[in-house]
């Protein structure tokens, strides 16, 4: 009976040696998936603020998406990662934490009586694009996102450094702009209510006496904020109000319609709101206001 023959006359003693690894496995090797810490600042910034704006708005038009894609073109790492939400239908964790600081913040504002949805929609109008996504969204809240005041007390922390510390992030807030005009959003949250009361007030009382104006002006003045007066420059120096200006007198002008028709005084309702509860924020107490309205006949 005759032996059976080896199929290769030269047989190689280590085949794995000599082979390529990739043949041999068949695959290349995997790349870990990409994170947003790991893409570059511009595209991580683009991605978070399509994460924003699509949490906030309950979701985009499919063109958003396209738009997106079109953004990070040509950065690999960016595209990857976008590929693994919109491809592979996978959450990335820090999407997801995107997406849960968002809802925060809009449950924030919402106590405060602030739309939060709209006021992205306007800031974004005029929003520089090197500015950070949740910061500028945080402003708008009324909430403080900066690394120095979210940071956790502990126990053995010194309170004057603390203090320091938030007195500090405080005067940041207080500098004038000087690459562009400041928005409503830009100024601390003590001044944001201040104006914002002021601008209900002028319309709903059809004016207010210049003694309310310079009294305005006089207290950011002692506080040493200047980028507050630098706002209210642009609406009573330039006479070009900035748009989330005009929305609020827009709000309080619904308000004074409604009441007008029901033989109300808007002015008179809310001064009596702010007496009884002055813990209200001025656009809460707009809002309330106008929910009670349309309850009456």
């Amino acid at each position: 009976m005759n032996a059976p023959h080896d199929l290769d006359p030269n047989p190689n003693p280590n085949p794995i040696e000599t082979q390529d690894p990739q043949i041999d496995s068949g695959t290349a090797p995997i790349e870990p998936q990409p994170n947003l810490e790991d893409l570059s600042p511009e595209a991580s910034g683009r991605i978070v603020r399509y994460i924003v704006t699509s949490t906030l708005e309950r979701g985009v038009a499919p063109n958003a998406v396209v738009a997106l894609y079109a953004d990070l073109a040509g950065d690999e790492a960016a595209v990857r990662y976008a590929d693994r939400r919109f491809m592979l239908r996978e959450m990335p964790g820090d999407w997801r934490d995107v997406e849960n600081r968002v809802v925060d913040l809009e449950t924030s504002a919402r106590d405060r009586g602030l739309d939060l949805a709209a006021a992205w929609r306007r800031a974004t109008s005029v929003a520089m694009p090197g500015q950070d996504a949740l910061e500028q969204l945080a402003r708008l809240a009324g909430v403080r996102l900066s690394s120095t005041s979210s940071k956790p007390r502990s126990i053995f922390d010194d309170p004057e450094d603390l203090d320091e510390l938030e007195d500090a992030a405080d005067s940041d807030l207080y500098e004038r702009l000087l690459d562009r005009l400041p928005d409503l959003f830009d100024l601390g949250d003590e001044a944001q209510s201040r104006i914002r009361r002021f601008a209900i007030e002028e319309r709903l009382e059809h004016g207010l006496p210049p003694v309310e104006l310079i009294d305005l002006y006089r207290g950011f003045e002692v506080n040493g904020d200047e980028r507050a007066q630098q706002y209210l420059d642009r609406i009573y120096v330039s006479h070009e109000p900035p748009p989330d200006w005009l929305d609020i007198q827009a709000e309080a002008g619904q308000l004074v319609d409604l009441a007008e028709g029901r033989g109300r005084d808007a002015g008179r309702l809310y001064a009596d709101l702010l007496r009884t509860s002055p813990a209200l924020e001025p656009m809460a107490a707009l809002h309330l206001l106008m929910e009670r309205m349309l309850r009456q006949p």
